[in-house]
């Protein structure tokens, strides 16, 4: 064998043992971990200071330990795949490994005026109705772009979420828990009937101005645009609004349980992390509660 670098190594072992086994998605989200693995000593020399510092140099870059799990997963499996074809001998250079703690993750959700101005003026943009969709059914925007008119089901009333969109192209959603039935209910009830009564040609329930599907960077630089016209200067990501749907949901009373379904998500546990954070509004309704017990 040539002498193999750990950096070259990790792009030939996806290239050979993986591009053809996972999703075109996955595997663009490998070659950016990739990325990150930047040590080019040869794999019969790798050291556990090597492996080490590769993590360092993440954390200096102010990466996230998710971002930094996920390189570490391809050197991991990249070297297992070595160690059987006898590239290298143990991996005890993956032992003992130091990792950062784990920063809580912080997302706000949109006040309630913010959200107004959203519904508002949403007739402002073509893709107001969209982003109203997305309020109202806590969709990931890949869902929500892949929604064809065969998942909508009016004499049920439900939504059928089983696909996402990547590049125009529709992909199973990732897990059996994201596969899930969403109710159509009130605006979002009448959002759909007026799209249908309008419908087009096209398979998908929304569409760009030619009535293609939606590209994913120009629904971002409309929604940036979309939002700074109104008066929301902070810029803000779609997550955004998946996340208010999941604070509105548990602030009015709905179950864990079924937000977290409604979401897709496999464990409450997941919801509670993510969404389930304390706010101002929260003491306030605490604080009045305990002035009526104490009365």
């Amino acid at each position: 064998f040539m002498k193999k670098r750990l950096n070259d190594w990790v792009y030939e072992w996806l290239e050979t043992y993986k591009k053809v086994m996972v999703k075109p998605s996955t595997y663009d989200s490998y070659l950016q971990y990739a990325t990150h693995i930047t040590c080019n000593k040869s794999l019969k020399k790798l050291s556990n200071s090597d492996i080490q510092k590769l993590i360092n140099n993440m954390v200096v870059d102010g990466l996230k330990l998710s971002t930094i799990k996920h390189m570490l997963t391809l050197v991991r499996q990249s070297l297992k795949k070595a160690r059987s074809l006898g590239l290298v001998k143990n991996l005890s250079m993956l032992e003992d490994l130091e990792l950062p703690k784990k920063q809580p993750k912080k997302i706000t959700p949109l006040l309630p005026d913010e959200l107004n101005l959203i519904i508002k003026n949403s007739y402002r943009t073509f893709y107001g109705d969209f982003y109203k969709a997305l309020i109202y059914t806590g969709c990931r925007v890949g869902e929500l772009i892949a929604l064809r008119w065969s998942d909508v089901d009016f004499f049920n009333g439900v939504l059928h979420i089983e696909h996402t969109d990547y590049l125009g192209d529709l992909q199973s959603v990732k897990t059996a828990h994201g596969c899930r039935q969403i109710p159509l209910y009130g605006e979002l009830l009448s959002i759909l009937s007026r799209k249908r009564y309008n419908a087009k040609t096209s398979d998908r329930v929304f569409t760009n101005t030619l009535g293609r599907p939606i590209v994913y960077r120009t629904l971002l630089d409309n929604w940036h645009w979309f939002c700074s016209s109104i008066g929301i200067y902070e810029p803000l990501g779609f997550h955004v609004l998946r996340h208010t749907f999941a604070h509105t949901a548990l602030r009015s009373g709905i179950p864990i349980k079924v937000v977290s379904a409604w979401l897709g998500h496999s464990d409450v546990k997941i919801t509670l992390n993510i969404y389930d954070s304390v706010d101002h509004t929260d003491f306030i309704k605490a604080t009045k509660q305990l002035e009526q017990s104490f009365a």
